[in-house]
């Protein structure tokens, strides 16, 4: 049984790792991205489409927000137009992740653009390089 200083410790640790949100409507996807993230030492928090992140990224600010374009209830991009024009989450930056080809997305004023299918290590880099 760990003791007080060994339990804060552990509480310190945890606060002070990067919380990433991660907006995606297909489950299998969204799963995987939460476990390889997590995997890297990230505090993860997920929301099935633009809307649900809103709520979640509100009520606690994200460091960075991995986000699909094409999903149901709100889209990416109308999560965009919100975001921009929040002032609690406009400085937040985000990650596409899409198979909407990247030439369509330099309007939405993500800091990266990854497209799907991504491997493991190019959605690793974009993160951490936002953290």
């Amino acid at each position: 049984m760990p003791n007080w200083y060994d339990t804060r410790r552990l509480c310190y640790e945890r606060s002070m790792r990067q919380r990433i949100l991660i907006v995606e409507d297909d489950p299998d996807l969204r799963e995987w991205m939460a476990q390889l993230l997590a995997g890297q030492g990230f505090d993860t928090e997920v929301a099935s489409n633009g809307q649900a992140a809103l709520d979640k990224a509100l009520a606690n600010p994200p460091r960075v927000i991995v986000l699909d374009m094409v999903m149901p209830v709100m889209d990416g991009w109308t999560f965009r137009a919100h975001q921009r024009y929040c002032p609690i989450l406009a400085t937040i930056p985000v990650v596409i992740l899409s198979g909407v080809p990247i030439v369509h997305l330099h309007n939405v004023g993500a800091a990266a653009a990854l497209q799907k299918p991504v491997h493991d290590d190019q959605l690793i880099a974009a993160v951490r390089a936002l953290c």
